[in-house]
């Protein structure tokens, strides 16, 4: 076995387990990306790999990753708590490890069944992790004779907030989707219609609104590229709308007055935008104060607080959490880092409308969309599977010149 060959054979290993950990835990994302930069340095071969790096077209978006993780070790040059600093630059590794291992990487090894393989399991391992939500949810639901384990925390504390499991559906709906023309089809639309359905569940507003938006979006790209005529348009999204009226009519969830009462904890009694509005406008203000460099990768935010925001935002946190990824960027490190993270979706988006990507495209999508309302990009799920998705789903044309399910087509563009 020649030397390339034993570390790509290391490289998918490594991101095969990650896939497969992906929907259940990110604790494993804390093992695997420091072996796989360690694998990285000791393979060497620079000058091959800096060759890759530029015939493949992707230094631009490369060096965007490298910087956005960059500028956290920058932070750290100010920061008045270095533990903390240190602690959110490591978790925040895989921005710079993931695009520098795979786009500097043998390609010829990373063949589309490859591709598949991945995201078969990805698949599988994601209904299993719904497959034991339910289980769960039903199971605690009739030995307690209560109805608010089949919703929000309740339905995903097993795999963490459900926020985040609804972004993890979502991606795999995506690509159930684009297998969607093979030859076994039925699974695959079984599969999809068993993540919409389980992402009603998680209550995530933003989870469902970012699904709501890719189903649509999604049909449309579907029906315009099959040349269908607007009345089967027209009756699918009214199929799909009086489906999800149903679910809201039976399933209230989070709406329904007894399960609001039963199963909403202190910190979810009050509106939820007008919580986050409170954030905001603290963090706005401590982000203009330090406009230019902002305040560090870490820090002790006490300091920064009145006594109602104290109250406001908690103790004990790693950071001063702004639920918004964007103002977090500019609080933590000014408008340089703004700059950096804007450019990195811009030319992400470019890249996904130029190549016609849609699994880039709808990645990038929910990923915009979630980040207005989170800082999913200071958390390891998000971190994990923000990094692993992209590096993976980059590589593709639009899906039916590659068609998954005709191995008659291309799956990479020229230069893979």
């Amino acid at each position: 076995m020649n030397r390339t060959l034993f570390f790509s054979r290391i490289y998918f290993l490594f991101i095969g387990i990650a896939i497969l950990s992906i929907p259940f835990t990110s604790f494993l994302y804390f093992l695997i990306t420091p072996l796989l930069l360690i694998f990285w340095i000791i393979e060497g071969d620079w000058n091959n790999k800096w060759k890759r790096l530029n015939e493949d077209s992707t230094l631009l978006i490369t060096a965007a990753f490298v910087l956005f993780w960059f500028m956290n070790v920058v932070g750290l040059l100010y920061s008045n708590d270095l533990i903390k600093g240190l602690m959110r630059t490591i978790d925040k590794l895989p921005f710079l490890v993931y695009p520098l291992l795979f786009f500097t990487s043998d390609k010829s090894y990373f063949t589309k069944e490859k591709f598949h393989l991945l995201f078969r399991v990805f698949l599988y391992s994601t209904s299993l992790m719904l497959i034991i939500c339910w289980c769960n949810a039903l199971t605690q639901s009739i030995l307690t004779g209560k109805t608010y384990h089949l919703y929000y925390i309740y339905f995903s504390n097993l795999f963490g907030h459900p926020s985040y499991c609804a972004l993890k559906v979502s991606i795999a709906f995506c690509i159930a989707f684009c297998f969607f023309n093979s030859t076994k089809k039925w699974i695959y639309l079984s599969m999809m219609i068993f993540f919409g359905i389980s992402i009603y569940f998680f209550q995530s507003r933003t989870g469902t609104f970012v699904f709501l938006l890719t189903l649509f979006l999604t049909l449309c790209y579907y029906l315009c590229t099959h040349k269908k005529n607007y009345p089967y348009i027209i009756g699918i999204f009214i199929i799909t709308a009086l489906f999800a009226l149903a679910l809201v009519k039976f399933f209230p969830g989070r709406m329904d007055s007894y399960i609001k009462g039963t199963y909403l904890k202190e910190k979810d009694k009050f509106d939820i935008l007008e919580s986050r509005s409170e954030i905001w406008t603290a963090c706005f203000k401590i982000a203009i104060e330090n406009k230019f460099t902002g305040i560090g990768s870490g820090y002790d935010y006490i300091g920064y607080l009145d006594e109602n925001e104290k109250e406001l935002f908690g103790e004990n946190k790693l950071f001063l959490n702004a639920h918004n990824q964007y103002l977090q960027t500019f609080l933590d490190h000014g408008v340089f880092g703004l700059l950096i993270l804007f450019f990195l979706i811009i030319y992400s988006f470019y890249l996904a409308v130029k190549t016609k990507n849609y699994l880039l495209f709808m990645l990038l999508l929910a990923l915009t969309i979630n980040i207005i309302f989170e800082s999913m990009l200071e958390r390891s799920n998000g971190i994990f599977t923000f990094c692993l998705f992209f590096i993976l789903f980059l590589p593709f044309n639009s899906i039916y010149e590659n068609n998954y399910g005709d191995k008659s087509q291309k799956t990479f563009p020229k230069h893979y």
